[in-house]
């Protein structure tokens, strides 16, 4: 008998996706950076917006993971996380030096492809979750999702949560 993978079950209750509609998160980001330029030194302000930023992003993959425990986005975000608050730290030194430089400089580069990678990844996972285990038929353009990245994604998935919250309180 043949291994074979586990069958995919169209009646399974998969966990709705955030139901927070982009222009609210756009607008928590744009007051959140607001605050942090208020209130956080200067010094550590690259930091906390990397946080506010990276929260969201670590949310949406906790999501994913929920979603499919063989998702790949989960693990790279986990790797970006890590490599952005590095560098979010690194660039907060105040004595200058060549080779703390070079080392932000390298971790500011890996920073960006990671970022680009987990952004893509989080794409492919959705576009195969919701066109093969919940079939909606959901289309992700790769030229939104290399400019709008995660509120693109929620302006796509609002939508998707909305029509699950309608359905679970019995209205069509």
């Amino acid at each position: 008998m043949q291994a074979s993978s586990p069958a995919i079950q169209p009646n399974i209750e998969y966990p709705p996706p955030p139901r927070v509609h982009w222009f609210i998160l756009l607008l928590a980001w744009f007051a959140l950076a607001i605050l942090i330029a208020w209130q956080v030194p200067t010094r550590w302000q690259n930091l906390a917006n990397s946080l506010v930023v990276d929260a969201w992003v670590f949310n949406l993959c906790l999501w994913i993971r929920s979603l499919d425990q063989d998702a790949r986005s989960p693990f790279w975000c986990d790797v970006y996380l890590i490599v952005e608050l590095s560098c979010a730290a690194m660039s907060s030194r105040q004595t200058p030096s060549n080779f703390y430089d070079s080392i932000t400089g390298i971790l500011v580069l890996a920073s960006a492809v990671l970022g680009i990678v987990t952004i893509f990844l989080i794409r492919a996972d959705l576009l195969k979750h919701y066109n093969q285990r919940e079939p909606i038929g959901l289309e992700l353009s790769g030229m939104m999702t290399w400019f709008f990245s995660f509120l693109y994604f929620q302006a796509r998935l609002y939508p998707i949560a909305q029509a699950r919250k309608r359905r679970s309180a019995g209205i069509l």
